[in-house]
Protein backbone atom coordinates (compact mmCIF):
# COMPACT_ATOMS: atom_id res chain seq x y z
CA UNK A 1 0.00 0.00 0.00
CA UNK A 2 1.80 3.45 -0.65
CA UNK A 3 1.86 5.48 1.67
CA UNK A 4 0.61 9.28 1.22
CA UNK A 5 2.83 12.76 1.42
CA UNK A 6 3.78 15.03 -0.60
CA UNK A 7 7.05 16.32 -1.09
CA UNK A 8 7.74 20.47 -0.60
CA UNK A 9 8.29 22.14 -3.82
CA UNK A 10 12.11 23.23 -3.70
CA UNK A 11 10.94 26.64 -4.74
CA UNK A 12 8.64 27.12 -1.40
CA UNK A 13 10.07 29.70 1.27
CA UNK A 14 9.63 29.44 4.16
CA UNK A 15 7.11 31.96 5.58
CA UNK A 16 8.89 32.93 9.07
CA UNK A 17 11.69 33.54 7.06
CA UNK A 18 10.35 35.80 4.55
CA UNK A 19 8.96 37.93 7.28
CA UNK A 20 12.14 37.94 9.20
CA UNK A 21 13.78 38.76 6.90
CA UNK A 22 11.67 41.65 5.68
CA UNK A 23 11.15 42.84 9.39
CA UNK A 24 15.24 43.03 9.68
CA UNK A 25 15.18 45.72 6.63
CA UNK A 26 12.75 47.59 8.02
CA UNK A 27 14.81 47.94 11.30
CA UNK A 28 17.79 48.84 9.37
CA UNK A 29 15.69 51.55 7.42
CA UNK A 30 14.07 52.82 10.77
CA UNK A 31 17.14 53.04 12.68
CA UNK A 32 18.77 54.44 9.51
CA UNK A 33 16.21 57.37 9.58
CA UNK A 34 15.45 58.01 13.24
CA UNK A 35 17.73 59.17 16.12
CA UNK A 36 15.55 58.45 18.82
CA UNK A 37 17.06 55.04 20.67
CA UNK A 38 14.22 54.80 23.31
CA UNK A 39 11.24 54.28 20.29
CA UNK A 40 13.57 52.08 18.28
CA UNK A 41 14.19 49.87 21.15
CA UNK A 42 10.25 49.68 21.57
CA UNK A 43 9.84 48.75 18.16
CA UNK A 44 12.88 46.31 18.00
CA UNK A 45 10.79 44.48 21.03
CA UNK A 46 7.34 44.45 19.68
CA UNK A 47 8.35 43.09 16.14
CA UNK A 48 10.85 40.24 18.13
CA UNK A 49 7.61 39.06 20.02
CA UNK A 50 5.98 39.02 16.48
CA UNK A 51 8.56 36.80 15.05
CA UNK A 52 8.58 34.80 18.25
CA UNK A 53 5.18 34.38 18.19
CA UNK A 54 4.88 33.37 14.46
CA UNK A 55 8.12 31.24 15.11
CA UNK A 56 6.26 29.21 17.88
CA UNK A 57 3.29 28.93 15.16
CA UNK A 58 4.91 27.50 12.97
CA UNK A 59 6.20 25.00 15.23
CA UNK A 60 2.80 23.76 16.31
CA UNK A 61 1.73 24.34 12.83
CA UNK A 62 4.93 21.68 11.96
CA UNK A 63 3.88 19.62 14.93
CA UNK A 64 0.81 18.88 13.69
CA UNK A 65 1.90 18.08 9.78
CA UNK A 66 4.55 15.38 11.77
CA UNK A 67 2.20 13.95 14.05
CA UNK A 68 -0.80 13.71 11.16
CA UNK A 69 2.15 12.09 8.68
CA UNK A 70 3.43 10.05 12.12
CA UNK A 71 -0.25 8.75 12.20
CA UNK A 72 -1.00 7.92 8.81
CA UNK A 73 2.32 6.09 8.32
CA UNK A 74 1.42 3.68 11.37
CA UNK A 75 -1.90 3.41 10.39
CA UNK A 76 -0.35 2.01 6.89
CA UNK A 77 2.56 0.08 8.29
CA UNK A 78 0.03 -1.55 10.91
CA UNK A 79 -1.83 -2.64 7.70
CA UNK A 80 0.75 -3.73 5.85
CA UNK A 81 2.06 -6.19 8.83
CA UNK A 82 -1.19 -8.20 8.34
CA UNK A 83 -0.82 -9.89 5.01
CA UNK A 84 -4.55 -10.35 4.08
CA UNK A 85 -5.60 -6.80 5.41
CA UNK A 86 -4.78 -4.73 2.48
CA UNK A 87 -6.90 -6.29 0.16
CA UNK A 88 -9.74 -6.16 2.57
CA UNK A 89 -9.36 -2.40 3.82
CA UNK A 90 -8.88 -0.76 0.62
CA UNK A 91 -12.77 -1.88 -0.61
CA UNK A 92 -13.52 -1.25 2.32
CA UNK A 93 -12.45 2.04 2.61
CA UNK A 94 -13.77 2.94 -1.22
CA UNK A 95 -17.35 2.07 -0.20
CA UNK A 96 -17.13 4.29 2.78
CA UNK A 97 -15.76 7.24 0.72
CA UNK A 98 -18.32 6.36 -1.38
CA UNK A 99 -21.24 6.58 0.80
CA UNK A 100 -20.06 9.25 2.33
CA UNK A 101 -19.85 11.69 -1.01
CA UNK A 102 -23.23 9.56 -2.66
CA UNK A 103 -25.51 9.70 0.48
CA UNK A 104 -24.40 12.44 2.71
CA UNK A 105 -27.79 13.01 4.52
CA UNK A 106 -29.17 9.59 4.14
CA UNK A 107 -29.93 6.92 6.54
CA UNK A 108 -27.59 4.84 4.21
CA UNK A 109 -24.55 7.20 5.84
CA UNK A 110 -25.69 6.03 9.51
CA UNK A 111 -25.85 2.55 8.09
CA UNK A 112 -22.41 2.56 7.30
CA UNK A 113 -21.02 4.42 10.26
CA UNK A 114 -23.09 1.24 12.00
CA UNK A 115 -21.04 -1.20 10.11
CA UNK A 116 -18.00 -0.29 10.83
CA UNK A 117 -18.63 0.39 14.56
CA UNK A 118 -19.96 -3.62 14.48
CA UNK A 119 -17.24 -4.58 13.34
CA UNK A 120 -15.18 -2.60 15.97
CA UNK A 121 -16.91 -4.38 18.73
CA UNK A 122 -16.09 -7.66 17.31
CA UNK A 123 -12.51 -6.39 16.72
CA UNK A 124 -12.31 -6.02 20.21
CA UNK A 125 -13.87 -8.84 21.42
CA UNK A 126 -11.61 -11.06 19.58
CA UNK A 127 -9.05 -8.72 21.09
CA UNK A 128 -9.94 -10.65 24.47
CA UNK A 129 -10.16 -13.97 22.79
CA UNK A 130 -13.73 -14.15 21.99
CA UNK A 131 -15.87 -14.55 19.12
CA UNK A 132 -19.43 -15.81 18.23
CA UNK A 133 -20.78 -17.34 15.52
CA UNK A 134 -24.74 -17.80 15.09
CA UNK A 135 -26.22 -21.16 16.72
CA UNK A 136 -26.57 -23.89 13.82
CA UNK A 137 -23.41 -22.73 12.23
CA UNK A 138 -20.96 -25.83 12.12
CA UNK A 139 -18.12 -24.47 10.28
CA UNK A 140 -16.08 -23.89 13.27
CA UNK A 141 -17.09 -26.77 15.41
CA UNK A 142 -15.44 -29.00 12.38
CA UNK A 143 -12.72 -27.20 11.89
CA UNK A 144 -11.80 -27.70 15.86
CA UNK A 145 -12.20 -31.31 15.64
CA UNK A 146 -10.39 -31.86 12.26
CA UNK A 147 -7.53 -29.94 13.92
CA UNK A 148 -8.06 -31.42 17.43
CA UNK A 149 -4.73 -34.19 18.03
CA UNK A 150 -5.22 -35.13 21.77
CA UNK A 151 -8.90 -34.44 23.91
CA UNK A 152 -11.84 -33.26 23.54
CA UNK A 153 -13.96 -32.45 26.43
CA UNK A 154 -17.82 -31.27 26.10
CA UNK A 155 -21.22 -31.48 27.74
CA UNK A 156 -24.89 -31.59 26.37
CA UNK A 157 -27.80 -31.12 27.73
CA UNK A 158 -30.31 -33.43 26.08
CA UNK A 159 -33.21 -30.74 26.61
CA UNK A 160 -31.66 -28.16 24.86
CA UNK A 161 -30.22 -30.17 21.95
CA UNK A 162 -31.19 -34.05 21.77
CA UNK A 163 -33.06 -33.50 18.65
CA UNK A 164 -30.24 -31.00 16.95
CA UNK A 165 -28.20 -34.64 17.40
CA UNK A 166 -30.45 -36.33 15.24
CA UNK A 167 -30.56 -33.68 12.77
CA UNK A 168 -28.37 -33.72 9.32
CA UNK A 169 -25.83 -31.15 11.08
CA UNK A 170 -25.67 -32.88 14.11
CA UNK A 171 -24.57 -36.34 12.65
CA UNK A 172 -22.25 -34.50 10.39
CA UNK A 173 -20.54 -33.40 14.05
CA UNK A 174 -20.76 -37.24 15.19
CA UNK A 175 -19.20 -37.61 12.04
CA UNK A 176 -16.57 -35.21 12.44
CA UNK A 177 -15.89 -37.20 15.92
CA UNK A 178 -16.44 -40.37 14.45
CA UNK A 179 -13.08 -39.57 12.68
CA UNK A 180 -11.16 -37.76 15.71
CA UNK A 181 -11.51 -41.23 18.10
CA UNK A 182 -9.94 -43.14 14.64
CA UNK A 183 -6.74 -40.98 14.96
CA UNK A 184 -6.84 -41.61 18.04
CA UNK A 185 -8.57 -38.58 19.77
CA UNK A 186 -9.91 -39.04 23.35
CA UNK A 187 -13.36 -37.68 23.72
CA UNK A 188 -14.99 -37.05 27.03
CA UNK A 189 -18.89 -36.15 27.13
CA UNK A 190 -21.52 -35.63 30.23
CA UNK A 191 -24.67 -35.93 29.64
CA UNK A 192 -26.94 -33.32 31.47
CA UNK A 193 -29.84 -34.36 32.04
CA UNK A 194 -33.44 -33.92 33.39
CA UNK A 195 -35.12 -37.28 32.36
CA UNK A 196 -33.34 -40.04 30.78
CA UNK A 197 -35.40 -40.89 27.99
CA UNK A 198 -35.08 -44.32 25.33
CA UNK A 199 -34.00 -41.87 22.95
CA UNK A 200 -31.22 -40.11 24.70
CA UNK A 201 -29.96 -43.59 25.68
CA UNK A 202 -29.69 -44.78 22.56
CA UNK A 203 -27.73 -41.68 21.70
CA UNK A 204 -25.32 -41.77 24.71
CA UNK A 205 -24.68 -45.51 24.26
CA UNK A 206 -24.07 -45.19 20.24
CA UNK A 207 -21.18 -42.78 21.54
CA UNK A 208 -20.25 -44.80 24.42
CA UNK A 209 -19.76 -47.97 21.77
CA UNK A 210 -17.53 -45.86 19.35
CA UNK A 211 -14.86 -45.04 21.90
CA UNK A 212 -16.17 -42.30 23.65
CA UNK A 213 -15.96 -41.94 27.31
CA UNK A 214 -19.74 -40.78 27.97
CA UNK A 215 -21.02 -39.92 31.96
CA UNK A 216 -24.30 -38.61 32.71
CA UNK A 217 -25.81 -36.76 35.52
CA UNK A 218 -28.99 -35.31 36.58
CA UNK A 219 -29.29 -31.42 36.35
CA UNK A 220 -30.78 -31.10 39.67
CA UNK A 221 -27.54 -32.39 40.76
CA UNK A 222 -25.63 -29.46 39.56
CA UNK A 223 -26.16 -25.85 40.03
CA UNK A 224 -27.32 -23.80 37.43
CA UNK A 225 -24.12 -21.99 36.78
CA UNK A 226 -23.00 -25.64 35.64
CA UNK A 227 -26.28 -27.28 33.75
CA UNK A 228 -24.63 -25.55 30.37
CA UNK A 229 -23.51 -27.10 26.84
CA UNK A 230 -19.56 -26.45 26.38
CA UNK A 231 -16.46 -27.75 24.85
CA UNK A 232 -13.36 -28.22 25.03
CA UNK A 233 -10.79 -28.91 22.11
CA UNK A 234 -6.72 -29.67 23.04
CA UNK A 235 -7.18 -27.07 25.53
CA UNK A 236 -6.63 -24.07 23.11
CA UNK A 237 -10.27 -23.28 22.22
CA UNK A 238 -13.59 -23.28 23.88
CA UNK A 239 -16.91 -22.87 23.52
CA UNK A 240 -19.96 -22.35 25.18
CA UNK A 241 -23.69 -22.47 24.16
CA UNK A 242 -25.75 -19.22 25.38
CA UNK A 243 -29.67 -20.25 25.30
CA UNK A 244 -33.26 -19.02 27.15
CA UNK A 245 -34.25 -19.99 30.00
CA UNK A 246 -36.97 -21.90 27.89
CA UNK A 247 -33.93 -24.05 26.03
CA UNK A 248 -33.89 -21.74 22.72
CA UNK A 249 -30.33 -21.46 21.33
CA UNK A 250 -29.42 -18.32 20.49
CA UNK A 251 -25.50 -18.60 19.95
CA UNK A 252 -22.42 -19.69 20.00
CA UNK A 253 -19.75 -18.50 22.22
CA UNK A 254 -15.97 -19.43 21.35
CA UNK A 255 -13.01 -18.04 23.57
CA UNK A 256 -9.23 -18.47 23.18
CA UNK A 257 -7.96 -16.99 26.34
CA UNK A 258 -6.07 -18.48 28.31
CA UNK A 259 -8.24 -17.69 32.42
CA UNK A 260 -11.50 -18.87 29.70
CA UNK A 261 -10.10 -22.28 29.05
CA UNK A 262 -9.02 -22.66 32.70
CA UNK A 263 -12.20 -21.64 33.85
CA UNK A 264 -14.10 -23.64 31.08
CA UNK A 265 -11.83 -27.07 31.86
CA UNK A 266 -12.14 -26.61 35.89
CA UNK A 267 -16.06 -26.18 34.93
CA UNK A 268 -15.92 -29.60 32.75
CA UNK A 269 -14.03 -31.55 35.56
CA UNK A 270 -16.41 -30.66 38.34
CA UNK A 271 -19.20 -31.85 36.37
CA UNK A 272 -17.40 -35.23 35.11
CA UNK A 273 -17.03 -35.42 39.14
CA UNK A 274 -20.81 -35.59 39.48
CA UNK A 275 -21.48 -37.99 36.97
CA UNK A 276 -21.42 -41.24 36.49
CA UNK A 277 -20.89 -44.27 33.74
CA UNK A 278 -24.09 -45.33 31.71
CA UNK A 279 -23.98 -48.60 33.50
CA UNK A 280 -23.80 -47.47 37.07
CA UNK A 281 -26.57 -46.98 39.30
CA UNK A 282 -28.21 -43.25 39.66
CA UNK A 283 -27.01 -41.04 41.97
CA UNK A 284 -29.76 -39.50 44.50
CA UNK A 285 -31.28 -36.49 43.10
CA UNK A 286 -30.39 -34.06 45.84
CA UNK A 287 -27.74 -31.57 44.73
CA UNK A 288 -24.48 -32.18 45.97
Amino acid sequence: MPRPGKKPHPLTLDPVLVIGTALSVLLGVIFYVREDTAQGLALVAGLIGGVITLQVQTLLKEKRRVDQETKVGQLVSTIEKISWLPDLMLPMLRAAKHVEREYAGTPALDACRVAFEDCLRTLTDLERGHFRTPYGDNAVFQRLIAQTKRTMCATSVPSVDLDWWMEPVGRQYWQAQLDALARGVTIRRVFIYKEWTAELDSLAREQLAAGVKVRRVRAERLPPALRVISGLWDGTCGHELSYTAAGEAVYDTFTVSPPDLERLMTQFEMIERSAVEIGEPKLPDSVS
